[in-house]
């Protein structure tokens, strides 16, 4: 008789074990979404490594100006017709040059190898930028300090 007690006794543990071991498994399987929650946003860099390098070569040789990264267009340039904004509302140039009075002096653009093939549509951007008035200066290589002042002064 005792030996029938400790097999139900261990038969109960048992299932009381599986039962919540279950309970577990089925809670964790019904909270994973809440707990276990995929990122939708992650942090990227503003520019690229190529792009941080001419930012630097452009802090150097216009110790005197303030130098932008990543400027949309949309702060540069505006038209009164929405089909015309829709143009560059989504447009991005590498950097922009301000005097002390915070006016725009010129917009740089860096060309790396993806530019190839977007020489029509590049030129479409910078004929806009000009259009409102931007010296636009394109360079597909980080230019030395003395050519860089050399083109803005021109």
């Amino acid at each position: 008789m005792g030996d029938i007690n400790t097999v139900f006794g261990l038969v109960q543990i048992f299932f009381i074990i599986v039962g919540c071991l279950t309970t577990l498994a089925l809670v964790l399987l019904v909270l994973k979404p809440v707990l276990f929650r995929k990122k939708q946003f992650f942090a990227r860099p503003v520019i690229t490594t190529f792009e941080s390098k001419m930012f630097f070569q452009l802090k150097q040789a216009f110790p005197q100006h303030h130098v932008l990264a990543q400027v949309a267009f949309s702060a540069l340039i505006t038209s009164d017709q929405y089909k015309v904004r829709q143009q560059f509302n989504r447009k991005v140039t590498d950097f922009v040059i301000l005097n002390e009075k915070l006016i725009v002096i010129a917009i740089i653009e860096l060309d790396d190898p993806s530019h190839l093939d977007k020489v029509e549509q590049d030129r479409l951007r910078d004929q806009m930028l000009n259009e409102a008035g931007y010296r636009v200066l394109r360079y597909t290589e980080i230019p030395s300090i003395r050519q860089l002042s050399k083109d803005l002064s021109k």
